[in-house]
């Protein structure tokens, strides 16, 4: 599709200019420069995907990824809570944007459209859980668990104080699943008083949340939920994707190229009878997006790549959990859990268009395609180096 694009898109005039392809009849990108850039980046994905599956083998470095997240996650929602709490007008309190669309009070932390905002958060926070799960479940130190139960609060206080309802509703619903999975098994390592001390500090883990929330106005996403959900039927996004939905024909197999979406959508809008308004450079649905720039054949591939992947994570942890380190028993699941809330968000936004987001899905995808190999949690270096020191400790002994 690259190599044999056919146009390249003239933003200044709004026009495609014919490109000399390869083989004509065959399919090419409209757009050679954004398809170029998009496979560039792709390609990274993909290899961060194979570094994360050889990277997880290895016991150690496995919880060290882990830890990052964790860090990585609390403070850009700590920014976030910074931003708010502080009345921040832009990101980095910097002033309003000149572009009045641009110009907007739902921003949050590093992210100027807060679904992705809240995308991100649901992607981290439920690792952060599972932190505050093992430091209780293995006796870890006290200043371990407050590090961990810290960020959790900040985390999970990030999603109450962002304004997208979506990615509110999703943490809500990967909550229970967090507690269905880790909840009965987690009070059955606990004694009497520790329950006692643990439903203390689950009542002030949630005053802290009220308060944390009601610094950072929290009546914020509130008056959203109150004034925009009768407009739910008829926001914009959805006269786009009925725009989209009669362009999918004309994309056929191989779609119009990889990141077109933004060049490709006018056309069809304008001739639409349902027009949608405004300048659209992310379709409100990513599966639909997806279908648009890489066609029937390339949305497979990227729908195998991602149920795929974690339909070998869920398959490795209900198979061989009972031979993994009990890291990689709490870490598999929550992982599993994560990537199924950002694919429901991707229903209705575009977490998966957003570089720091696919970063994030391409890690965790390569966690679950790599668990296939786990055994006892150990890499072959590690049994290497294992052999080794015994063989060594055999010789010395000799």
């Amino acid at each position: 599709m690259v190599f044999n694009a056919k146009s390249i898109y003239d933003s200044d005039f709004s026009v495609f200019v014919p490109l000399r392809n390869f083989v004509p009849p065959v399919a090419g990108s409209v757009d050679y420069p954004t398809s170029a850039a998009w496979m560039v980046r792709g390609a990274l994905l993909l290899g961060i995907i194979l570094f994360v599956a050889d990277l997880s083998q290895s016991n150690r470095w496995l919880l060290r990824l882990w830890y990052v997240i964790g860090v990585a996650g609390g403070s850009i929602a700590f920014l976030g809570l910074l931003q708010k709490a502080t009345g921040a007008q832009m990101i980095f309190w910097q002033p309003p944007h000149p572009n009045e669309y641009l110009r907007v009070s739902t921003f949050f932390a590093t992210y100027f459209y807060h679904g992705n905002a809240g995308a991100f958060l649901n992607l981290v926070w439920p690792l952060t859980a599972g932190l505050v799960i093992r430091a209780f479940s293995s006796r870890r130190r006290s200043g371990m668990r407050a590090v961990w139960i810290s960020l959790f609060i900040v985390t999970i206080a990030g999603v109450l104080a962002n304004t997208s309802r979506m990615s509110q509703v999703l943490a809500l619903v990967l909550l229970f699943a967090i507690c269905a999975q880790f909840g009965l098994a987690l009070l059955r390592t606990l004694s009497g008083s520790e329950k006692s001390i643990a439903l203390a500090g689950g009542l002030a883990i949630l005053l802290a949340l009220m308060a944390l929330v009601q610094a950072v106005h929290l009546e914020q996403p509130l008056k959203r939920w109150q004034t925009e959900s009768q407009r739910i039927s008829t926001d914009a996004r959805w006269r786009a994707v009925r725009v989209a939905m009669g362009a999918v024909p004309d994309a056929r197999l191989c779609g119009f190229g990889p990141g077109t979406f933004r060049v490709a959508f006018p056309t069809y809008n304008i001739a639409s009878a349902n027009q949608a308004p405004g300048t659209w450079r992310f379709l409100h649905d990513d599966y639909l997006q997806t279908l648009l720039e890489w066609g029937w054949i390339g949305g497979i591939l990227w729908a195998l790549l991602l149920f795929g992947g974690i339909a070998i994570g869920i398959h490795s942890y209900h198979r061989r959990q009972r031979v993994w380190m009990p890291r990689r028993v709490v870490l598999q699941p929550l992982v599993v859990i994560a990537l199924f809330g950002v694919a429901m968000h991707a229903l209705v936004d575009f977490p998966l268009q957003i570089e720091s987001i696919q970063l994030y899905v391409a890690t965790y995808l390569g966690i679950c395609w790599g668990s296939a190999l786990w055994r006892d949690g150990r890499s072959a270096f590690e049994s290497q180096s294992s052999f080794v020191r015994s063989e060594t400790s055999k010789a010395e002994i000799r």
